[in-house]
């Protein structure tokens, strides 16, 4: 099976990440052992949903989520 290689920026250090085939923004997040519900993640200046599926050569970046009262 082949792979996606994609460069994600994690608390402002970007790493290459190497996933299989058809994985998603959800796998990547687990990957990194990171929740979905606490981090958004960033295609340029979109947010992407955690259900799109990545691309070869990806640049994302990891924002976590602040919530408080």
């Amino acid at each position: 099976m082949s792979e996606v290689v994609l460069t994600v920026e994690v608390d402002r250090k970007a790493k290459e990440v190497r996933l299989p085939e058809g994985s998603t923004v959800e796998t990547m997040l687990d990957s990194l052992g990171l929740y979905p519900d606490a981090h958004i993640v960033v295609r340029g200046k979109i947010p992407v949903p955690v259900d799109s599926p990545l691309v070869n050569g990806d640049q994302l970046r990891v924002v976590k989520v602040a919530s408080g009262g």
